[in-house]
């Protein structure tokens, strides 16, 4: 199984080009095509693309464990966290990289974030 080609198929079928679907992902188009040329992946990339397509890659596995790429239901039971980030003046563009990479992330594991 080459699960780069798969994950290109699957983004071409719903419409979307790569440099779109890099755009969902919060990466630039290079390093997805480097993606798509990977036939193994990360669980995190593996999520992060499942949420971005709302596809269900688990059905390529042939293992009987469950990844659960997609997010939970709505009926998941959820708590908050909050916190307060304190930065220098002048570092707000590098403290904005940070948080979207962090939001990338958060959602990549299942988490939802509001900005």
């Amino acid at each position: 199984m080459h699960f780069g080609k798969i994950v290109k198929n699957v983004a071409y079928s719903a419409g979307l080009s790569a440099d779109n679907l890099a755009l969902k992902l919060g990466v630039n188009e290079v390093i997805l095509l480097n993606l798509y040329e990977q036939k193994d992946w990360t669980s995190g990339n593996i999520k992060a693309v499942s949420v971005a397509l709302e596809h269900d890659f688990e059905k390529y596995f042939a293992t009987g464990f469950q990844f659960n790429f997609l997010p939970d239901s709505e009926l998941t039971p959820m708590r908050e966290f909050t916190i307060t980030i304190s930065y220098p003046i002048g570092k707000e563009f590098l403290l904005k990289t940070w948080l979207d990479k962090m939001v990338l992330i958060a959602k990549a594991i299942g988490l939802n974030v509001n900005k």
